[in-house]
């Protein structure tokens, strides 16, 4: 079953996504370097695609589907993404 994302946003430490079910994901920023190293201004400034988030300030993309998946909130997909933005 797909799930859609109703909002993504960020704070100082982490990103979140919640769906229209209202599931939340979020990842700290401390995991990926570009992120973690990233001023506040560039971790604000992204977009959203079907499958994931785009930071093109610092060149970094994070999937919906494993947030949601290493979050215990989804089975990752080989063949359609289970968590999307329409």
């Amino acid at each position: 079953m797909q799930q859609f994302v109703e909002s993504v946003w960020v704070d100082k430490e982490r990103v979140y996504v919640r769906t229209r079910e209202g599931l939340v994901a979020s990842y700290a920023f401390n995991r990926w370097e570009r992120l973690k190293n990233a001023t506040q201004a560039q971790r604000e400034d992204f977009f959203l695609s079907y499958t994931g988030i785009h930071w093109p300030q610092i060149d970094e993309d994070l999937s919906f589907e494993g947030m949601f998946a290493e979050a215990g909130l989804c089975q990752r997909t080989e063949t359609e993404d289970s968590v999307v933005w329409e």
